[in-house]
């Protein structure tokens, strides 16, 4: 049996600009693979899945170029008005399948996916995937009994009074559980503020803890550390040309860009068909040459 998978695909990396100008974040690359592929060809190794992405209208030109040049059959669902994270899903929802996975369509996971499916295809709630974190206080915490059923949504809590699990942007969702508290909810609709409030207050949700860690794109230093391994100094596509006086330190040089001599980058992200001029220094920066 294909799983159904719905990646939530419509978001704009701001934090990445102009990098991101006028891209959608999932389609952004790390180490020249696109985020949009990467998470696919994660879930692709564990099972059969079918892939719909909902995408905004805004982005039709580069989502309908991606469909028609990738590979892999995917589905792709417009979003013509703004919904929220779950708009889409709750307006349509008689036409979605009895159960199907949902995920933030920008994040690279390294998790333990396979005992995820398993456990979320066990139980009649549906499910969030968590994932434990040292320090609770920057995020939504959820807190949960000793069955792992999700009992309130705690948001930046002070310390571990909670426990420590944040969700991890990937859920299992029952249609027949969304059914039960779709009466309660008005589009637009948060996931986050709406949805898995109402479904945690009927009982309907659970949480499964994944081992491992993701990694959200969307900030200067999240996107630098994708793209660099303990091993690693820099990344540096092979078809840029970097002089040998510059001097590159924790940066990430796109495509087909021109380094000139003695020029210093730290920390800093230089995007694809861009030319940095002799001499130039740049530290945590995001530098695109948007006219070519």
């Amino acid at each position: 049996m294909t799983n159904e998978i719905y990646l939530l695909t419509g978001g704009e990396a701001t934090r990445l600009k102009p990098l991101s100008e006028g891209i959608p974040k999932a389609l952004l690359t790390i180490q020249g693979e696109k985020i949009i592929d990467l998470i696919i060809a994660k879930f692709l190794k564990i099972g059969d899945f079918h892939f719909n992405l909902i995408c905004s209208i805004k982005h039709k030109k580069y989502w309908e170029e991606y469909a028609q040049n990738s590979n892999i059959d995917v589905n792709i669902i417009f979003e013509t008005e703004k919904l929220d994270t779950a708009g889409y899903i709750i307006k349509h929802l008689n036409d979605f399948p009895e159960s199907f996975y949902c995920m933030n369509g920008d994040l690279l996971l390294d998790v333990n996916l396979e005992e995820f499916i398993l456990h979320a295809t066990s139980i009649s709630n549906s499910m969030i995937a968590s994932i434990e974190v040292e320090d609770p206080s920057r995020f939504g915490v959820l807190q949960v009994d000793e069955n792992f059923n999700i009992l309130q949504f705690i948001e930046k809590p002070k310390d571990k009074t909670y426990g420590n699990k944040i969700s991890l942007g990937l859920y299992h969702l029952r249609k027949s559980n969304l059914q039960d508290i779709a009466y309660n909810l008005e589009i637009p609709c948060s996931f986050e503020r709406r949805v898995f409030p109402e479904l945690s207050k009927n009982k309907l949700l659970s949480t499964f803890t994944v081992s491992g860690h993701m990694i959200d794109v969307g900030t200067l230093k999240s996107y630098i550390k994708a793209h660099i391994s303990t091993e690693q100094e820099n990344w540096i596509s092979e078809s840029s040309d970097v002089h040998p006086s510059a001097v590159i330190e924790n940066t990430v040089i796109l495509d087909n860009a021109i380094i000139e001599k003695n020029v210093e980058i730290k920390n800093s992200i230089i995007g694809p068909k861009t030319r940095i001029k002799e001499s130039s220094v740049i530290k945590e920066e995001i530098v695109r040459d948007l006219t070519q």
